[in-house]
């Protein structure tokens, strides 16, 4: 197995399959409109908050609809691949053969705000989930201890953007309530 830091740039854009043979070693690798992203393994202050939100959101969503982590988003070119921290999709999908979610089939991404990478979230991320189509993209920042609720996505950006920091209700993909605060607390 070749680890793709140490391989050659491809002479075309950066593709999925250019990462099957990725190394199994903690770090995120993922594309954006072919090129390569790599994020270390997250602290675990972040991965507290994806368990609490999880739990929270598993405890509420139907049986029919999966709450999950590390579960891939592509565009179908291939030049487009995230591994959301959560993303909420039908359950039925589990047991397919896919390799990734298309981006329709993302009923909620949410991404935790790391320090070490934000541009990644706030900046990358956001363009690339409107651009493939998501429909409805959270960030979740722990310093601002908010969550930016993006929906109604296009190839420029999300139309609507919406800050929440204490109680949270909606009914997409399905009906939740969260306390904002106590996710942070």
């Amino acid at each position: 197995m070749t680890h793709p830091l140490l391989r050659p740039q491809p002479l075309r854009a950066w593709q999925f399959e250019d990462l099957l043979d990725s190394p199994d070693d903690g770090y995120r690798y993922e594309i954006f409109d072919g090129t390569l992203l790599v994020t270390p393994p997250p602290p675990l202050p972040h991965a507290n908050l994806v368990y609490r939100l999880r739990r929270s959101l598993e405890r509420q969503a139907p049986d029919t609809l999966a709450v999950c982590e590390n579960v891939g988003v592509l565009r179908g070119d291939g030049t487009s691949y995230f591994i959301p921290d959560l993303v909420v999709f039908d359950a039925d999908l589990l047991g397919t053969s896919l390799p990734a979610l298309s981006p329709a089939a993302a009923k909620l991404v949410i991404e935790i705000v790391s320090p070490s990478n934000s541009s990644n979230d706030v900046v990358v991320k956001r363009a690339g989930y409107a651009m493939v189509g998501v429909a409805e993209y959270w960030i979740v920042d722990p310093r601002a201890r908010e969550i930016l609720v993006l929906t109604e996505p296009r190839p420029t950006g999300y139309l609507v953007e919406e800050k929440r920091t204490g109680a949270m209700s909606g009914s997409i993909p399905f009906v939740y309530q969260l306390d904002v605060a106590e996710l942070f607390s």
